[in-house]
């Protein structure tokens, strides 16, 4: 036990003794002792710099990404705000039904949208009785945001194109390629299926392709905004619906008009 405390005690006798002549050395040359203060002083400050600048830089380099970061942001809002624009533009030309036509619009107020499904399905005031037909496409400012799945005799449950069980045949009108529209129950809509080769430009319109009696092609759906990641070969672009998906007051459906269509009593 005093083997291995002698060392110990040694090295505290050594320090007690170096701070004793230090402090003589200090009071009998107060001016070397001053200098060496001074260069210690020198020397730790010329070693402190490159920290200091490298402190300086982290930051200059944290302001230039804040600021890109606010300039893209900015960027993408005029962007969005330009592409609203244009979707503003394309509504006062979107195609409608002829008055004369044997297909009638049907115009229906949303009663009821679940907010545990709020991109997934509304339900609306007309029927089968109005002539709503199950199949028949619902269309807000012209774009179509939905299709007609389950219809009683007043009323009707019309499927978002932001669920994820929506599945729609659409083509994009500036390069004729064929896709489908499919939403993720969180608000955006994709075209899938699309061919990675072909070079999609964002604001590029997609519309309906003719898939069948009660649902025409040419109406318009949205625009492109951006691409998604390439899976099975194929390259998905995310949609912009042309409608105001989170104001669906009034929609209209595409039906063959309330004299032709089944009565059902109520």
């Amino acid at each position: 036990m005093v083997s291995k405390l002698n060392p110990i005690l040694v090295n505290t006798l050594l320090a007690f003794f170096c701070g004793l002549l230090l402090l003589w050395f200090s009071f009998a040359f107060p001016g070397v002792t001053q200098r060496m203060v001074d260069l210690s002083g020198a020397v730790l400050h010329t070693l402190e710099l490159p920290a200091q600048e490298l402190r300086l830089l982290v930051q200059a380099t944290g302001n230039w990404i804040m600021e890109r970061k606010s300039l893209q942001d900015r960027n993408r809002e005029l962007e969005l705000e330009n592409l609203t624009l244009r979707t503003v533009l394309q509504r006062a030309t979107a195609p409608t039904p002829p008055p004369d036509s044997a297909v009638g619009m049907i115009v229906a107020r949303v009663t009821l949208r679940y907010p545990d499904a709020w991109w997934k399905e509304i339900r609306i005031d007309k029927g089968l009785n109005q002539g709503v037909m199950v199949g028949a496409p619902a269309l807000s400012d012209g774009f179509i945001i939905g299709r007609v799945v389950r219809a009683g005799g007043d009323y009707s449950w019309v499927e978002l194109v932001t669920s994820a069980s929506f599945l729609l045949a659409a083509v994009v009108d500036d390069t004729w390629d064929l896709g489908v529209i499919n939403g993720d129950d969180m608000g955006n809509i994709w075209l899938l299926y699309t061919p990675p080769e072909v070079e999609f430009t964002r604001g590029m319109v997609v519309s309906t392709a003719l898939v069948g009696d009660y649902l025409p092609p040419g109406i318009p759906i949205g625009n492109i905004w951006s691409q998604g990641e390439t899976r099975d070969g194929f390259m998905p672009q995310k949609i912009v619906s042309g409608a105001h998906l989170t104001q669906l007051y009034n929609v209209q459906i595409l039906g063959n008009g309330a004299e032709s269509a089944p009565r059902i009593p109520k």
